[in-house]
């Protein structure tokens, strides 16, 4: 059976296709594997936000793990540390005195 462009074209779709729903297959997934693990990261780093802590190491820590949106000042009484993997669904929340840390707790966001 001669092949025509327009059977080629058909096949290369296919391929396209198939390589493309796998794609999206791999990005939900890890999607949903950030999510269902998201919690017991953020647990272990909001651990080692540690009472006492100055507010530079805290920068550095949060930069070490990707925390983010934004990173505070040492005049800030409260700030949360969001873990953009899970597009900030998993935080720590960090209570601040004259630059330290005061506490820091693991927060949810639903």
């Amino acid at each position: 059976m001669p092949t025509t462009p327009h059977s080629r074209f058909r096949v290369l779709l296919k391929w396209a296709l198939s390589i493309a729903g796998i794609g999206i297959l791999l990005y939900v997934g890890y999607f949903y594997y950030s999510l269902a693990t998201g919690g017991d990261r953020m647990t272990e780093v909001c651990r080692q936000m540690k009472p006492g802590m100055p507010v530079d190491q805290l920068i550095a820590l949060a930069s070490e793990h990707g925390l983010g949106p934004s990173m505070p000042k040492p005049d800030t009484k409260l700030t949360y540390f969001a873990e953009l993997r899970s597009f900030g669904r998993h935080a720590c929340r960090v209570e601040l005195e004259n630059g330290v840390v005061k506490s820091a707790t693991y927060n949810y966001a639903d």
